[in-house]
């Protein structure tokens, strides 16, 4: 059975250790720092980055009815997952399976924000 917007949402902040971000002004699933996925804002559809463009063209060849991309993500690793063709096990194996990758990569550096000056009195 396809899942709506709110039960793939559900799913995905299940993924232990995953917290709700905005990213480029949108509610996202992050995860070690990392974005993990989100409910595409005008699709029917989850955005998920992909470890590389090889691994992306791989799974748009391997399973077309499942994933897909638009213009908008040609030049990017992401990926669209059809929520129409997509159930609760099969989302969960692809979170796990891309939380496992995530997991496994360095932390993220962050430069130390300046120290704000003071204003004087």
């Amino acid at each position: 059975m396809p899942l709506t917007r709110a039960q793939a949402w559900k799913i995905a902040l299940a993924v232990p250790g995953s917290e709700e971000r905005l990213w480029f002004r949108q509610p996202s699933v992050f995860l070690h720092d990392r974005f993990l996925i989100k409910v595409h804002h005008k699709e029917e559809a989850m955005t998920m980055q992909v470890g590389s463009m090889e691994m992306r063209d791989i799974m748009l060849e391997a399973e077309p009815k499942l994933f897909y991309i638009t213009d908008h993500y040609r030049k990017f690793p992401f990926v669209l997952i059809r929520l129409k063709a997509l159930d609760s096990k099969t989302l969960k194996e692809i979170l796990v399976g891309r939380a496992a990758q995530l997991a496994a990569m360095p932390p993220i550096k962050r430069r130390a924000k300046p120290a704000k000056k003071k204003k004087p009195r």
